[in-house]
């Protein structure tokens, strides 16, 4: 019994963080440090699980930005419908900012009727540098 319980408040700790983290991704890592400053260590295989467990039902989106590199996790509002539209990643801050606009459904139509590329977008994302990181680094 003691372990079901365990694992309910860890598990309820970890999705608490990636619902106050949502405006960015987040690592195992950077959950598996959250965990510990709330005097809850679990095992980083666990955490990668639930993880997984997340982005199978829809919770959370993965993002993966090249071979090699530590997948970072975002939550995802029910009904979002993230898999319908493009996203944008900073490289430097790791916010998300979701591309819910007409202007990407202009390209999307340009890209199947000119191109005969038929886009899907599940989970698809372009890397950058947000305004924000931009001014703060003073390259704008």
């Amino acid at each position: 019994m003691a372990g079901n319980s365990y694992a309910t408040v860890s598990r309820k700790k970890i999705l608490d963080f990636l619902k106050q983290s949502s405006e960015r991704t987040v690592t195992a890592a950077e959950i598996s440090a959250y965990l510990k400053e709330q005097d809850s260590e679990v095992n980083i295989t666990t955490i990668y699980r639930y993880l997984d467990k997340l982005e199978r039902e829809g919770t959370v989106m993965k993002y993966v930005a090249e071979k090699g590199s530590q997948a970072g996790y975002q939550y995802v509002e029910a009904g979002h419908r993230c898999e319908e539209h493009l996203h944008l990643k900073c490289m430097e801050c790791g916010r998300i900012i979701h591309l819910e606009c007409a202007f990407m459904e202009e390209i999307a139509e340009h890209i199947s009727k000119d191109h005969g590329f038929l886009l899907q977008c599940k989970n698809s994302i372009l890397y950058g540098t947000c305004a924000e990181c931009r001014r703060r680094e003073g390259k704008d």
